[in-house]
């Protein structure tokens, strides 16, 4: 698509140029301004043309001044578009690093409880180790009290 858009364009700005070179030496008449709104004297080729004041200009002249201001409206209107999209990416990547900042909070919170499971397990069965040593400690006590008393 934009292969079509730019041999479309290259097409329009040959036919300007082939026009305002053929049309070089021809003039035409545009009409400005309404002569009852104003009390200018009429000079350096202006012209009184009906009710409006008009200047003979360059048909050539006239085309690439269209020309220029069609490539700066244009371009002004891309502008506006990619202000507008870069604004909205910015906006985006805003969203994204909140949301993968999030992400990581999440993962070092997950990593943190995983170290506490760890601690406690250690210590569950630290525990559990110590309870085991002191059963067997209580039945060797409990089988002495025996003896003792069988003995007595």
């Amino acid at each position: 698509m934009k292969k079509v858009f730019l041999i479309l364009s290259v097409i329009i700005l040959l036919c300007f140029i082939y026009l305002a070179i053929i049309n070089f030496e021809n003039y035409s008449s545009i009409n400005f301004l309404n002569r009852n709104l104003t009390d200018v004297q009429i000079q350096n080729g202006w012209i009184i043309q009906g009710v409006y004041i008009a200047k003979a200009v360059r048909i050539s002249t006239f085309l690439v001044l269209t020309l220029i201001s069609g490539i700066f409206v244009g371009a002004g209107t891309v502008y506006m578009f990619l202000e507008a999209t870069k604004i909205k990416v910015k906006a985006y990547e805003r969203e994204l690093e909140k949301t993968s900042i999030s992400g990581t909070n999440n993962a070092s919170k997950v990593e943190v409880l995983e170290a506490k499971i760890k601690t406690l397990e250690k210590a569950f069965n630290t525990v559990i180790d110590e309870r085991t040593k002191l059963e067997v400690q209580i039945k060797t006590l409990n089988a002495e009290i025996d003896n003792l008393n069988k003995k007595n």
